[in-house]
């Protein structure tokens, strides 16, 4: 167990029916918030009505701007921290999954800041020193952005996807009511499954310390749980109790508990999976089984300990015994959810393949792994099956 401080400040509002307390949360707090959403699916499943009449009856102002879409872009983001800065909001209230909750801080740090919002996650500016206050009603789960300080956006003019973290863009609350995932389509319903777990598997498999069985258990267990009720979610898009053990599922991967202790650790199949979606927009964790299906198979050929470590998850999760039958095993998974594990399933070819590479390769060191070049990147690509 290696020295860590852990600090998470966002209350989390639990359950169903707790939408409509979104008004009695942000009132004493602030008065005039930018109301941020994207495409328009809280228009037909009712939370955009819940929430603008739960706010608007608690004597809060709202400033809509919403057309947020999945993997957030930058010049979205600028527009939005114009708007808030000509409103003179307080606060931001994000009502949607990770990618409106990640512009939300984004906006919230841009609105106070003396640089241009870019420049704190190309890592030429300083770090965060200040942001609004945020406020989020999660609506599709997955990122765990609702109980982090992490944000993520895309700049589309250098095809750069990357995240930043700062304890100033932790959410003040977040309202997580399962009834919100019954709307969930079984595509992003994988996606968001995948996106969990790998987040799990990131310090997992990547961290210093050899030995962390606290730690190995939270995640087995958090995995072994979403994939026992990911079809499920699938197939009874309204069973609550599916519903509501994975929205909190997701929450507790990625809220800063599991890599407490392990040591330094990385992020490469992000790395890897950022760079499909800046490309190709394919959706976050649909890019991810993709990267692991990939990734693991070199993993496991480095040394003896990775060999353990993967065969001790594929026992814990799959009942595998051994190392291949562990990575059949989760590309299994993988495709009986209908999550992509070959690039050749989100039509890239060998050129694409190239650009994907590259793109690693350029910004692996701002993710601090700078080996993952474009050659070397370009040999994980190559095994995704």
């Amino acid at each position: 167990m290696q020295n860590f401080v852990y600090h998470n400040s966002t209350k989390i509002v639990f359950g169903t029916g707790t939408i409509e307390k979104i008004g009695e949360i942000v009132a004493p707090v602030v008065k005039k918030v930018l109301y941020l959403y994207g495409k328009g699916s809280i228009r037909k499943n009712g939370i955009y009505d819940k929430t603008t009449t739960s706010l608007r009856n608690a004597g809060v102002q709202l400033v809509e701007y919403g057309d947020v879409k999945a993997n957030p872009l930058l010049s979205h983001t600028r527009f939005g921290i114009d708007v808030a800065k000509k409103e003179k909001v307080e606060a931001i209230v994000a009502v949607g999954g990770g990618s409106v909750i990640d512009e939300g801080k984004a906006i919230a740090a841009g609105v106070v800041a003396d640089n241009d919002v870019w420049k704190f996650y190309d890592g030429s500016g300083t770090e965060i020193q200040a942001a609004l206050p945020v406020f989020a009603v999660l609506t599709m789960s997955a990122t765990g952005t609702e109980m982090n300080g992490g944000t993520v956006i895309t700049n589309e003019e250098t095809k750069q996807k990357i995240g930043v973290i700062s304890p100033q863009l932790q959410p003040v609350a977040s309202i997580l009511d399962p009834t919100a995932l019954f709307s969930v389509p079984p595509d992003q319903t994988a996606y968001g499954a995948v996106d969990a777990i790998t987040h799990l598997l990131e310090s997992y498999f990547t961290k210093s310390d050899p030995y962390t069985p606290l730690q190995d258990r939270y995640a087995e267990g958090i995995i072994k749980t979403i994939t026992e009720i990911t079809q499920t979610m699938q197939n009874k898009p309204n069973d609550l109790t599916a519903r509501s053990t994975f929205m909190w599922a997701a929450t507790l991967a990625w809220n800063g508990m599991a890599p407490s202790g392990v040591g330094s650790w990385g992020a490469p199949n992000h790395l890897i999976g950022h760079s499909m979606s800046v490309l190709y927009d394919t959706p976050h964790g649909a890019s991810l089984s993709i990267a692991l299906s990939g990734w693991l198979p070199w993993y496991a050929e480095q040394n003896e300990t990775n060999k353990k470590q993967l065969l001790q998850f594929g026992k814990a999760v799959f009942d595998a015994s051994t190392v291949t039958e562990t990575i059949e095993r989760f590309r299994g998974w993988f495709r009986s959810i209908k999550s992509p594990t070959k690039l050749s399933d989100i039509g890239v070819d060998e050129i694409g393949l190239a650009k994907i590479a590259a793109n690693i390769g350029e910004n692996s060191p701002l993710w601090g792994l700078p080996e993952y070049t474009a050659t070397f990147s370009e040999s994980i690509l190559r095994r995704c099956e």
